[in-house]
Order: structure tokens, then C-alpha cells, then sequence
């Protein structure tokens, strides 16, 4: 079995990287940062449009991809790889109006021989100064509360601009704690977890965030706790399975569903109208190699802007079949890796969490978010740079092994 890495861990290991993936976890801080203040109501920040700032962080971050793919290993098949991908991403955008397929595939090309571990501490320092951030933000003036009122009570988005983002961002700092902390102790593990939960519920009234919040702490316990390697590995496997199937059932509500049907609709209310929503939208307009964008559609009564919360289904109908296959194709081999491969540390755990949330929310498959399908890089180029390691923990002796 591939063991957890036993070498230097913490915030020292990014210091004693080598150069180009220094450049490419700059690249994921600016790009990250760029989401988070798009996902904020701010209009300017220190004077400048939030616009502009978003630009400027997205032009640094790619310029910082560039010199990356110039300086890792690469063959004929994986420079063929890399341009196709890059065309099909850049059509999607154009025809779409949505980047961040494009972005995805970018960090996925640049990232042969990046710590999957790094990227989670990132994330974690991304998120929760975002949250603060905002906070501080709000108390200031500077944006503004976003209330939803629903039927658990009025949610808060506290200067994002959906109570949801914020749910999301406290999803992403609890499991990013989860995977740069496993070895550590389960109680902080849980009270990180049952903190965002607690949050998530009484602020956001985030009910996917709780629920997928509350299964991270069950699997903290579960995984810590049984002392039967054979029993978790099982337990792993039959899981990513189950988030397959979830897949697999996202594609068929979206065609074939009938508020009729009794199971459809109890599915639909449970999950706040997504099973529709997705529905309708595939109704409005026939499916398309590589997207369109709806904004120029009639919507028959539903809402003006593109809502399709699940990630899968949001890909297939905004961004096109193509983009969607591949991505796909993609996490399917990377569950297959880490089946195969025997894992049980915080960066399986952490992939399946992502999976699943997948499944209800369309940042399930954003880079920023969910940094592990930065793991499909050997599969999507054929490199075979992570033989003898592993896609998700490369063993490179710059970091420390």
C-alpha cells in the first residue's frame, strides 16, 4: 500500500521546493484569490475595480502556468496532449462563456510533479483568509450581507455574494485541513469539521455544506478508529463507487426526469430543485459538442441567470459534451488509481469529499476548490513521471521524503 509521505511536512516543505512548482503554487495563490474576490459583492478594492483586480490576478497566474509548462518534463504525446486540451478549453470558453474549464485543464497540464499536500495548505491559508477577509469587509461597509430567506430561517452570506459561497469556502478550509493534517490529531480534525458544520448551518443554512461536513467527520472517526486495513480499504472503495453511481444519476434526472414520478419529485424537493432546474435547461436547448451560452435563450419562467448547481450536469449543458467527457474520463482513472493503489491517507478522503460535493455543487470541479483532479496531469499527458510514487504524492526529494 502507498503510505502517507513520512518526509518533512508543514509549511517548510514549500520553501524547499524546486523553482517551477514554486511558480506554479504562486499561480494557484493568485488564481485562487481571483475567485474569492469574484465571489465577493465588493465593487473596488483600495480603489481599484474588483474587475481589474480579478484580471490581474488571472494574466499573473497564467503567465506564471507558462513558464511552468516550459520547464517540466514533457514528451511529443504530452505536447499534443497539451495543445488539444488547451483548444478544446479555449472553444468552450468562446462558445460557453465560462472559463473555468479552461483553467482546470491549464492547472491539470502545468502540474506534472506537484505536491497535492502543498496545494491543500494553500488552500486552507486561500480560504480562511478569504472568509476573514470578507468579514472584515463587511464590518467596514465595504459589501454587503446577501439575505436569502428560506424555510430553516434567514441565510447569511456575510459580503459573498450567495450564502452558499461562504458555505463553500468553509467546506474547502475543513477538508483542506483534513488532508494537510491527517496524521495529526482527530480531535482538532473533528472540531474543524464540526465548527464549519456548525457555521454552515446556523449562518449559511448551507444544507449540502452541513451534511457534507458531518460525513467528513463520520469518515475522520471511521478511518482513525478501525484498526482492520482490509475493512477501510473496502469501505473506501465501495464509497467511490457509490460517488460514481451519483454521477451516473446526475446525467439520468437530467434527461429523464418527471415531476410525476413520486421518487423524482420526493429526490427534487430534498435537493432544493436542482433535478429541474437541470432538467428544464436541458429542455431549452439541445446539448452541444462545446457549449453555449444561454443568456441569449428565452427561459419559459426560469431563472435569468445560468442555475444548475450540479457540477456535472452544469459542465455537460453550458460547457458541451466534449469538455465533459474528458473531464470525466479523467476522474474516473483517478478513482481507479486510487482504488488500485490501496490508499487510505487525507488526500483519498479529501478526493471522495469532492466527489460528492460534486454532485450538488458546480465548484466540485473548479481547480481552485477541488485542487486534486491536479492529480490526472501523468494520465492526461502519458507521463510517467509518478511511477514508483504516486499521481497524488509525487516522491521527489526536493520536497523531503
Amino acid at each position: 500500500m502507498i503510505s502517507y509521505s513520512s518526509g518533512k511536512i508543514g509549511y517548510t516543505r514549500l520553501l524547499n521546493t524546486k523553482f517551477e512548482d514554486m511558480i506554479y503554487y504562486i499561480a494557484f495563490i493568485a488564481y485562487s484569490y481571483s475567485c474569492a474576490f469574484g465571489f465577493t459583492t465588493a465593487e473596488s478594492l483600495l480603489g481599484l475595480p474588483i474587475s481589474a483586480l480579478i484580471i490581474s490576478l488571472q494574466v499573473f497566474a497564467l503567465c506564471c502556468l507558462v513558464l511552468k509548462i516550459f520547464r517540466q518534463k514533457m514528451n511529443g504525446f504530452s505536447w499534443v496532449s497539451f495543445f488539444l486540451i488547451v483548444a478544446i478549453g479555449f472553444i468552450s470558453w468562446r462558445c460557453s462563456g465560462e472559463n473555468y474549464f479552461l483553467w482546470l485543464a491549464l492547472f491539470v497540464l502545468c502540474g506534472l510533479g506537484v505536491d497535492i499536500e502543498i496545494l491543500a495548505r494553500i488552500s486552507l491559508f486561500v480560504s480562511a483568509s478569504a472568509i476573514i477577509f470578507v468579514c472584515v469587509l463587511l464590518n467596514a461597509g465595504l459589501v454587503r450581507d446577501v439575505l436569502i430567506y428560506g424555510t430553516n430561517g434567514v441565510r447569511h452570506s456575510l459580503g459573498f455574494v450567495h450564502p452558499n459561497t461562504l458555505a463553500r469556502y468553509l467546506v474547502v478550509a475543513s477538508i483542506s485541513y483534513l488532508v494537510s493534517h491527517y496524521k495529526g490529531s482527530i480531535f482538532a480534525n473533528l472540531a474543524m469539521a464540526l465548527s464549519c458544520a456548525f457555521i454552515a448551518q446556523t449562518v449559511t443554512g448551507s444544507r449540502t455544506a452541513v451534511l457534507l461536513l458531518v460525513f467528513q467527520a463520520i469518515l475522520l472517526v471511521f478511518f482513525s478508529r478501525v484498526q482492520n486495513i482490509e475493512l477501510k480499504l473496502v469501505t473506501l472503495k465501495v464509497l467511490f463507487v457509490g460517488a460514481l453511481i451519483l454521477i451516473i444519476a446526475s446525467f439520468y434526472f437530467m434527461i429523464c426526469y418527471n415531476v410525476q414520478a413520486p421518487l423524482h419529485n420526493h429526490l427534487n424537493l430534498l435537493l432544493s430543485d436542482r433535478l429541474a432546474l437541470a432538467n428544464k435547461y436541458a429542455e431549452v436547448a439541445p446539448f452541444t459538442l462545446f457549449g453555449r451560452d444561454f443568456s441569449s435563450l428565452a427561459f419559459f419562467g426560469l431563472p435569468l441567470t445560468f442555475t444548475v448547481d450540479n457540477a456535472w450536469c452544469h459542465l455537460f449543458l453550458r460547457e458541451g459534451i466534449i469538455p465533459t467527457a474528458l473531464l470525466l474520463a479523467g476522474v474516473i482513472a483517478l478513482i481507479i488509481h486510487a482504488i488500485l493503489s490501496n490508499r487510505i491517507d487525507g488526500i483519498c478522503l479529501g478526493l471522495l469529499l469532492m466527489v460528492f460535493y460534486s454532485c450538488s455543487e458546480t465548484v466540485g470541479i473548479m481547480v481552485d476548490s477541488n485542487y486534486f483532479l491536479i492529480a490526472m496531469a501523468p494520465i492526461v499527458l502519458g507521463n510517467h513521471l509518478t511511477i514508483g510514487g504516486s499521481m497524488f504524492y509525487p516522491r521527489d526529494k526536493s520536497i523531503g521524503e
